[in-house]
């Protein structure tokens, strides 16, 4: 009574629980000792692959439950994931050996091993309505008048299932005299009589009905349609459509082979910040929120609602907004939407990096003495993209710098147009220095640049500078205004602009501009040059670089090349110079001034782990003079570029803080007779 009881609570469950349509994906059978497992399978209406029904089930109990052989069975069904798991567990009667001999069916133990009193008299074929019985008999490895062996039949009943062109196959035993008879009951999957690919917009059906084997004609075939699925997601998934997954395989009433695709097309992109669980740290309120506003990240993607996902375009959503400097990690998040097949949600986790910044330097040079520096910048102002900026250096020498900048490189709701400023002072006072003039610089610039393409940009600026100058004696020299335009062109496919371990940069930049309110004194004369009094003057600059995988993973190389030329007529202030912590780091900031140079610069950057890099690096070239100079301070930098080229090595280490990269560069000077020791600098950030 007990056991009726659990069946009828297992019934009652399964039709309340199970009411909607699941596909059987196992048949398991417990509980037989001597009840062959097919002999089961053989009275179950249900079958692997059906959809589940509860009236089934009670068909199933009954037609078991009075098999002579059977005393007591329960039947229930089991949720395994999104499908059903069919449980039958059995007692056999007592007299179980006789019953089952009664119905001509042998026995499991009778049927474990090769039994050589028992030949295979026959075996039969049922059910084969497309397929060859010679076909059929290839994948039985057992012949007539061979031996009886359960496990050989058993394979049989496998390899006629794997073939896929079968539903299900039943092997039967039946004991006539001395001899056996094998029978293998069949039931063929239907005909397909035609192929149909709905859902499908990124490829014609026609072209991927070329990918598939399945033809009309043919017999339903498990496992072509493994294969003609994973043809089909192939072609999507190299194309970059890593989202696009079949929905459906199955038979229409027309008998018709219906593929149904879910290309994933985007329905919403939302952005959140990665919440990172910091120790020591208390998580506040307001940890889930970005601080870059929506409109700087929507401007970068390349994914667009409404459009069929493609990883391509995502990974270059990503490298567009690491360029930027402002993310440490973009991680996404692909979720389903109820209700809708063919729709996706696409999140991005960002990972905001620090980009306010306290910056300090502290360098040496023999013509400004000690000099430390303090900065204030802040590279994503307000969450909008821009650059705000505030430094200011002082030396031991009465050297002293201010410099206030602003830049929005994209200025909202336009077309990669762009625009900064910056003011600044500088003052030089070093009057026991003969290294170069005493002056003081009031100055700034202003400029406008448009985008030509993702990489490609065209900027101009604007500058206004007021120039006085003493020489050595303090005597006054001269005093100069000048008012300059730089147009410049500039390709940059970075994959980081502050830290780049890939890509490449190139600028090429014309500075024009005129003096004007010249005051001449003594010290200058009326030659051409930096001497003169030549009221306009011009400058052409161009610098490369290149980053690339080093010798392993972590290990950067990096190269620079920073070339110009100007007119004679250029003042002291406007000449190139070359030396110092950003140029040739064997040398003083400064040491070689002209209207032309050539520094090239070669970096091998290696990160030790997530804290402390190392570099090694090489500079060679100079800024020169050409022609006869009457100024002392540019003697030194006269003559042809290869007549004295200079060159340094040196070590450098890279170390991250919360207040951004620090910089140590220990640089010396290589076959200088007249230079040697050490050269150290202290800065922020990467040289190049």
């Amino acid at each position: 009574m007990r056991k009726q009881l659990i069946v009828l609570l297992t019934l009652l469950i399964s039709l309340v629980s199970f009411s909607i349509d699941y596909e059987i994906s196992t048949i398991d059978i417990k509980g037989n000792r001597e009840v062959p497992m097919e002999v089961i399978k053989g009275n179950l209406r249900s079958k692997i692959g059906d959809k589940y029904s509860t009236d089934n089930m009670v068909i199933d109990y009954k037609n078991i439950k009075n098999l002579s052989y059977i005393e007591d069975i329960t039947i229930y069904p089991q949720l395994d994931n999104d499908k059903i798991r069919l449980i039958i567990e059995i007692k056999e009667e007592k007299d179980v050996v006789n019953l089952l001999k009664k119905e001509s069916i042998l026995p499991m133990s009778e049927r474990v091993k090769v039994d050589k009193s028992l030949i295979i008299s026959s075996i039969d074929i049922f059910g084969n309505l497309h397929i060859s019985k010679e076909e059929i008999l290839k994948q039985i490895p057992i012949k007539v008048g061979s031996f009886f062996s359960k496990a050989k039949i058993l394979e049989g009943q496998r390899n006629l299932i794997n073939t896929g062109h079968f539903r299900d196959v039943n092997p039967e035993v039946y004991k006539y005299g001395e001899g056996i008879s094998v029978q293998y009951s069949l039931e063929e999957n239907q005909v397909i009589t035609g192929i149909k690919i709905q859902g499908n917009t990124k490829y014609p059906t026609e072209d991927l009905t070329k990918l598939i084997q399945s033809e009309p004609g043919e017999i339903y075939n498990i496992n072509t349609l493994i294969d003609d699925k994973d043809r089909i997601l192939k072609k999507y998934h190299e194309d970059g459509y890593t989202l696009a997954k079949i929905a459906n395989i199955d038979l229409n009433n027309n008998m018709e082979l219906v593929i149904t695709l879910s290309e994933g097309i985007i329905r919403s992109i939302e952005y959140k910040k990665m919440v990172t669980k910091q120790k020591g740290s208390r998580r506040q309120s307001n940890n889930n929120l970005l601080k870059t506003e929506d409109f700087i990240i929507e401007r970068e993607l390349e994914i667009k609602e409404g459009q069929v996902f493609n990883q391509k375009d995502y990974d270059q959503t990503v490298k567009n907004l690491m360029r930027s400097g402002s993310f440490k990690n973009i991680q996404p998040e692909y979720k389903n939407i109820p209700g809708d097949l063919d729709g996706v949600k696409v999140v991005m986790l960002i990972d905001e990096d620090r980009t306010a910044m306290l910056q300090g330097a502290i360098s040496y040079g023999s013509s400004v003495g000690l000099v430390g520096s303090i900065s204030v910048k802040e590279t994503n102002y307000k969450g909008r993209g821009q650059n705000f900026g505030f430094s200011f250096e002082k030396s031991s020498d009465d050297y002293t710098s201010l410099t206030l900048s602003f830049k929005d490189s994209w200025i909202k709701d336009t077309d990669f147009v762009s625009w900064g400023w910056n003011v600044y002072r500088q003052e030089d006072e070093n009057d026991e220095s003969y290294d170069h003039y005493d002056s003081t610089v009031h100055g700034g610039t202003i400029s406008i640049g448009k985008g030509l393409s993702r990489y490609l940009r065209f900027e101009l600026g604007l500058k206004l500078e007021r120039v006085e100058e003493d020489n050595e004696d303090g005597d006054h020299t001269q005093d100069y205004n000048y008012a300059s335009i730089t147009p410049s062109v500039v390709y940059d496919t970075r994959n980081n602009y502050l830290d780049p371990t890939s890509g490449k940069y190139a600028k090429f930049s014309v500075e024009s501009g005129h003096y004007f309110g010249t005051t001449v004194g003594s010290e200058y004369g009326t030659d051409a040059g930096i001497n003169g009094d030549d009221e306009a003057f011009a400058k052409a600059t161009l610098e490369l670089r290149k980053y690339h995988q080093g010798f392993f993973k972590g290990n950067t190389m990096a190269y620079r090349m920073v070339g110009g030329i100007g007119t004679d007529s250029l003042k002291y202030q406007q000449l190139y110079s070359a030396g110092g912590g950003n140029s040739m780091r064997g040398y003083d900031s400064g040491s070689f001034r002209g209207q032309k140079q050539l520094v090239f610069n070669f970096e091998n950057r290696t990160q030790l782990n997530e804290f402390f890099g190392i570099v090694l690096f090489y500079d060679v070239g100079r800024a020169w003079y050409s022609g006869n100079s009457t100024d002392d301070f540019v003697d030194d930098s006269q003559g042809d570029f290869l007549d004295d080229i200079k060159q340094s090595v040196g070590l450098g280490l890279r170390i991250k803080t919360p207040i951004g990269p620090i910089r140590f560069d220990f640089g010396f000077p290589v076959g200088d007779s007249d230079e040697s020791g050490m050269q150290f600098f202290f800065n922020m950030g990467q040289m190049f």
